[in-house]
């Protein structure tokens, strides 16, 4: 059985037992990078919002030999511990002059994700695209983010640039840069003081959001490559370490020490990125004279 049919089986399933005031959907979510998973909405009559249960990893158990049934019962097990008690309120996004102050932006890869932009109003750079998102917080579903497409500004009846304005004034009030010597983050990875911070280099950093989540946008919020240029007296090199964060450093003197840093990008992202957290295999040169950004590749 296909992972398709196995999805709408158990969607059959889950519907005798949860009853006709439930509706349940069987559908592909594609992520960044075009990832796809697979996943039950579950909604009940009168709510208004439906909780994604990814079943991956349920069918790789059903075909590992769990009985279905059981399957089924996990899920809605896992459906009811995770419906919020009381629905989210969505009407701060339908007003633009509330849904403007939560509005910030990720980065990805632009040419794996092509498709999906054809509905967003993304700014290129480089070889990566700005996606603008805004930010929600709720009590009982937490942290998370919504996209905005091309019918949101059509609704909102603002344009791509006063959009943009807004993206990039809020960007850093909300999700504030979280800047680190690599020497300090590899160490509260570890819980303790196991390294000596003497075989670190000093002028090595790591860029994220305080929210830890799409940081690698803090990278390029404007001003920030200009100002920390300036405070080390070098033009700069951005390392993509994921969708999530960068390595910021001095640039190197000479090509061949370029080149090195792209091998060792590309190296990380063949052995420890998974395709999800992809951004890119170039790394980006900041510039202090020009104050430009250029996306770098090995020489051919």
């Amino acid at each position: 059985m296909k992972i398709e049919d196995f999805g709408m089986v158990v969607a059959d399933e889950i519907r005798i037992i949860l009853g006709s005031e439930y509706t349940i959907e069987y559908k592909e979510v594609t992520k960044t990078n075009g990832v796809t998973y697979h996943a039950l909405l579950i909604k009940k009559e009168n709510e208004n919002i439906a909780p994604t249960i990814y079943i991956d990893s349920f069918y790789n158990s059903y075909k590992e030999g769990t009985d279905r049934k059981i399957l089924v019962n996990d899920i809605i097990t896992l459906y009811r511990e995770n419906v919020p008690k009381m629905g989210f309120d969505v009407s701060f996004f339908t007003d633009f002059s509330n849904a403007c102050k939560h509005l910030s932006f990720k980065v990805m890869n632009y040419k794996r994700n092509k498709k999906e932009l054809m509905d967003i109003p993304y700014k290129k750079l480089e070889d990566l695209a700005l996606v603008p998102i805004c930010l929600i917080t709720d009590d009982a579903l937490g942290e998370g983010s919504i996209t905005i497409k091309n019918e949101h500004l059509r609704h909102w009846e603002v344009s791509f640039d006063e959009l943009w304005e807004n993206v990039w004034e809020n960007a850093e009030v909300i999700a504030p840069v979280k800047c680190r010597g690599l020497f300090e983050t590899v160490n509260s990875l570890h819980g303790g003081d196991l390294f000596d911070p003497e075989d670190f280099p000093r002028d090595m950093f790591v860029v994220s959001n305080t929210k830890e989540t799409y940081g690698a946008a803090a990278a390029f919020y404007p001003g920030y490559l200009e100002k920390l240029s300036e405070e080390l007296g070098k033009d700069l090199v951005v390392l993509p370490s994921s969708v999530h964060e960068t390595i910021v450093m001095c640039a190197p003197d000479d090509r061949d020490g370029l080149d090195g840093l792209i091998r060792i990008v590309q190296e990380v992202n063949q052995s420890v990125i998974c395709e999800e957290d992809f951004l890119s295999e170039s790394i980006y040169y900041y510039s202090m004279e020009d104050k430009k950004i250029s996306a770098m590749n090995l020489e051919r």
